[in-house]
């Protein structure tokens, strides 16, 4: 691999520049990605097992591809326009670690997104629970809506929740550019275990 020495005598390590691989994505296009040298690229596989939650309409490919995305445990960062069916993809990762019996945050950036959300998810899955500061029902439930700045709250505190979530799901994710409070997505983004694997979901990225 291109290796790169900065400064012979000074305290910088011997870095590796970025690897550029060709990553194919359907219906004849193909993407160029740029990886860490030290990462081995692996090509998603389509699992032979039933999926974790089922449709009765036609899965757009964005919702297909997201989806394949999380049975593979890899993150997904899902940008489309209101009402196109992001949601699907947060139902699917909530319905995948339901079925794994893990736990799951949807995190909104407003109260009352969160009060929404909790009231569609809680009619889908029943075990639900919500934590906005104001109001909180279930907190130990499997999947739990929140406000980023409860989740934040609880990685400082060092809550032992966290160590039991596999999926963080974040509504709204074009907040993180917020001047005032970017800084909250930024920082449960960092100091969210690595183990973790997001959903991202937007409308204006």
């Amino acid at each position: 691999s291109i290796k790169e020495i900065i400064f012979e005598d000074s305290a910088f390590k011997e870095i590796s520049l970025p690897k550029i691989i060709n990553v194919p994505c359907g219906m004849g296009c193909t993407h160029e990605a740029a990886i860490s040298s030290n990462i081995e690229y692996k090509s998603l596989i389509y699992s032979d097992e039933p999926p974790s939650k089922e449709y009765p309409f036609v899965l757009d490919d964005f919702q297909k591809q997201a989806i394949l995305c999380i049975d593979n445990n890899q993150s997904v960062l899902v940008s489309a326009h209101t009402s196109s069916g992001k949601t699907v993809v947060a139902e699917y990762a909530i319905a995948k670690c339901l079925k794994n019996h893990q736990r799951v945050i949807y995190t909104s950036p407003i109260k009352a997104l969160s009060n929404q959300k909790f009231r569609e998810l809680n009619e889908e899955f029943r075990d639900v629970g919500l934590q906005t500061g104001d109001v909180t029902i279930n907190p130990n439930a499997s999947c739990v809506v929140m406000t980023t700045e409860i989740l934040r709250s609880m990685l400082y505190r060092g809550s032992e929740i966290i160590r039991e979530v596999a999926w963080v799901i974040f509504d709204e994710i074009h907040y993180m550019r917020d001047k005032e409070r970017g800084v909250v997505w930024e920082e449960t983004i960092i100091m969210l275990p690595d183990n973790v694997r997001y959903v991202f979901l937007s409308a204006t990225i």
